[in-house]
């Protein structure tokens, strides 16, 4: 099963794939999720409801070698539901420091 959300020309920036838990928050409740790659524009999620997500969101998650949640504000772009899962990218609105730097130490380029 192809799980690739946005074809790669679409996308402006490359992305690292990885597989971490994301906390969804929203003024519908909490959604438990998981990334499945990363950039500093966005991620790739698969979310445990069979509701649409609203938009904005805060994004709360773990990276290897960052102390404490790394928090972000982001917008659903594209959400597709399929017989077990929903299927999600985000766009972020901002992206902290700490976010930043652990992509550019995991060797991440901006695509050109």
């Amino acid at each position: 099963m192809n799980t690739t959300l946005l074809p790669p020309e679409r996308r402006r920036n490359s992305r690292i794939p990885l597989l971490i838990s994301v906390r969804e928050r929203s003024a519908s409740g909490v959604v438990m999720c998981v990334a499945t790659d990363i950039s500093e524009s966005g991620m790739a999620l698969k979310r445990a409801s069979d509701s649409m997500a609203p938009s904005p969101v805060i994004l709360e998650f773990s990276l290897p070698g960052i102390e404490g949640l790394v928090r972000v504000t982001a917008r659903f772009i594209r959400q597709i539901q399929t017989a077990s899962v929903q299927l999600g990218a985000v766009r972020f609105d901002s992206v902290p420091e700490s976010l930043n730097g652990w992509l550019a130490q995991c060797g991440h380029s901006p695509m050109t």
